[in-house]
């Protein structure tokens, strides 16, 4: 496994309950939190306290300053029904139906997506928006955030055939 880059910071997060190591990662899901001003700790609480989770479901958090946090790691998520056992959900605070993402959250999320991609012996094609699996009515990460054009730049930086 490739060592995991300095601009991951891991802030410690505490857990209800055990997290069960994910064993195969099949794709990486892109998320928005659709509410303006959360933080990873904000959307954590909310996990637990009003969804009643075990903590934050998303694997990976990219704040509006672009910094990189683990929410759950390389464990098990809860950001996407029947996939969250071969996914790992990256969520980017803001909502994208109204705004767009920041310069630095992008950066981060194309250097986020590049590691993993590698890590993983994945193309870029396995990189998907909440919005882009099947049975999701909702627009996450958001109208104003292109996927294609993303998965494109993604694509153009790795070299990535798929």
């Amino acid at each position: 496994m490739k060592a995991e880059p300095e601009f991951i910071k891991d802030i410690h997060l505490s857990f209800n309950d055990p997290l069960i190591l994910l064993k195969d990662v099949e794709y990486l899901i892109v998320h928005h939190t659709e509410e303006i001003g959360w933080d990873i700790i904000k959307t954590h609480m909310f996990h637990q306290d009003h969804c009643g989770w075990s903590g934050i479901g998303y694997n990976f958090f990219i704040e509006e300053n672009g910094k990189v946090l683990k929410g759950r790691g390389y464990h098990v998520g809860a950001h996407a029904f029947s996939y969250n056992d071969k996914s790992l959900g990256i969520c980017l605070a803001g909502n994208f139906d109204l705004h767009t993402p920041t310069k630095e959250q992008l950066k981060s999320l194309t250097k986020l997506c590049i590691f993993l991609l590698i890590r993983y012996h994945l193309p870029t094609t396995q990189i998907l928006g909440h919005r882009e699996l099947k049975g999701v009515t909702k627009s996450c990460p958001g109208k104003n955030f292109n996927m294609d054009q993303f998965r494109e730049t993604v694509k153009i930086q790795t070299g990535n055939k798929g």
